[in-house]
């Protein structure tokens, strides 16, 4: 079974990773912009294509302006109301370290497979 020909594999994987995210950044402070990289690197060879990546952050900024607007004290991290002016650092750290990365390495990914192919055929 191809792994990017499954659609609804391909579905899981979108919704898996902001909820992956989304628990490193609830229970693991300390790791948690090594996790969001390392995770980002291995779903670089998960994603199908640019659309499954969209799709994926965009569930994910969902579910982080969630959090950002709850009240909730995060493992004595703090409320959420006191990380809202560094918040929009994290959404840039987040959009170069992860996003943008991963916008390139999905397509770059395709083209090699893409060559591959056609060399050996």
């Amino acid at each position: 079974m191809n792994l990017h020909a499954n659609k609804r594999i391909q579905l899981a994987l979108t919704v898996l990773y902001p909820v992956l995210i989304g628990i490193f950044f609830v229970w693991m402070q300390s790791a948690f912009w090594l996790l969001a990289v390392a995770t980002m690197l291995v779903y670089c060879a998960l994603w199908k294509n640019i659309g499954c990546v969209l799709l994926s952050n965009g569930l994910l900024l969902a579910l982080s302006i969630g959090l950002w607007v709850t009240e909730v004290d995060y493992m004595q991290m703090g409320s959420v109301r006191e990380t809202r002016a560094w918040l929009p650092f994290a959404y840039i750290l987040y959009g170069a370290f992860c996003l943008l990365p991963s916008m390139l390495l999905v397509p770059l990914r395709n083209l090699l497979i893409k060559k591959d192919r056609q060399r050996h055929l």
